[in-house]
Order: C-alpha cells, then structure tokens, then sequence
C-alpha cells in the first residue's frame, strides 16, 4: 500500500515538474513566469527524487535509486547556484553547502564501486547504468568540493554561477525525462531512449550557457 501510493506520488510529480520545467525553460529568463514555474519544477523535482529512493528502500531497484540520487543532488546544486548568482554580499560557505556534497560523494562512490565488485565477482562485464550515472555524479561533486576548498568565501556579482544553474538544472530534467522515456517507450535499438534525451539536452544546456556566457561577457 505505502510502496503503491509513493509510485503513484513519484509519477505525478514526475509529470508535472517536466511539464513546469519545460515551462521554467521557455519562459524569458528572470521573469516572473520564469521564477514561478522553476519554483514548482525545484519543489517537484525533490518529490520525485525523494520518493524515488524511498520507494527503492522498500523494493531494491538500482535504477530507481540511481535516478533518485541524481535528481536531487543536481537540483539542489543548480537551486543553490542561483542563490550564490543573487548575493548582494560576501557569503561563507558553511555546512549548507558542504554536507549535501559529502553525501553525494559517499553515495556516488558506492554507485561506483558496487557494480565493478559485483563484475568482479561473477567475472561478467557489463555496462551499469547505475555505476556510469555514479561516476557522472562524483565527478560533479569532486567538482563541487574543490570550488568551495577553493574559496570559502564566495564574492557578490559571480556570473558563472548562473551558468552553472543552467548546467544542473537542465541535467536534472535531462536525467527525468529519460526515466520517464525509458519506462514509458519502447522501440529498437533500445539504446536510442538512453542517449537521445543526454544528446539533445546536453546541445541545449550549451547552447544556453554559450547565448549567456555571451549576454554576460563571460570569457572561459
């Protein structure tokens, strides 16, 4: 009963924040259509990821957990990105920044780590999508890590922030649709569902970060 009413919670929200997240994405950036619906499409995006990995601790699916992690390690990473783009003054970083960064660490190291023990010990090789997601997801996060090591004081008027939004917060809708498309399609080649989502969105998520790299005058 639980595990049917958090499915049902996780598909729901699931629909709704790629519906309000493709509007999020077409509205004019800053505005209030913009804020409103990136708004609900953060708050959803925290439903699916969170019911995800309850749903998962109630019947084991390293697929589902694998989603649920991701979603929610991107999400928080692309909301908080937009809060240090908004600083009016210098901002310590403290444990709001390091703990969900500690986590994903841990955690993605495991997503890593158990399907190549796992490999090992059947002596079979396989592509793991949990352990691929895993090292997309430390790689983020080592990231992460040595920005705020870097400098623990984060400066006002730092417009690689939004930047780094954009990143996150498409990979996060990259990363939904393709759970929503891979449960929801199938055609052959199988692999088509997989990357078609990765493939368009991440030529997206560039193309958007170059428009504002240049709006902003940001040289890299």
């Amino acid at each position: 009963m639980l595990y049917q009413s958090l499915l049902i919670l996780h598909i729901i929200s699931g629909f709704l924040a790629l519906l309000t997240g493709a509007m999020a994405m077409s509205a004019a950036k800053g505005q209030k259509n913009h804020l409103k619906s990136g708004k609900w499409y953060v708050y959803l995006m925290y439903v699916v990821g969170l019911s995800a990995i309850l749903m998962t601790g109630l019947k084991p699916n390293p697929f589902l957990f694998t989603v649920g992690v991701f979603t929610l390690y991107l999400t928080y990473t692309g909301q908080r990105s937009i809060f240090y783009f908004r600083l009016k003054e210098a901002y310590a970083t403290g444990w709001k920044d390091l703990l969900p960064i500690s986590i994903a660490l841990i955690v993605s190291a495991g997503m890593v780590i158990q399907p190549i023990y796992t490999m090992l010990e059947t002596g079979t090789f396989y592509v793991s999508v949990m352990g691929v997601f895993g090292l997309i997801l430390l790689i983020s996060a080592l990231r992460d890590l040595s920005k705020i090591l870097h400098s623990r004081i984060f400066q006002p008027n730092d417009k690689t922030w939004l930047i780094k939004h954009i990143g996150m917060i498409g990979g996060a809708y990259i990363a939904t649709l393709t759970a929503f498309l891979v449960t929801n399609v199938t055609i052959n080649p199988g692999w088509v569902v997989w990357l078609a989502p990765t493939l368009v969105g991440s030529f997206l998520i560039a193309k958007a970060s170059r428009d504002w790299k240049k709006k902003l005058k940001i040289h890299s």
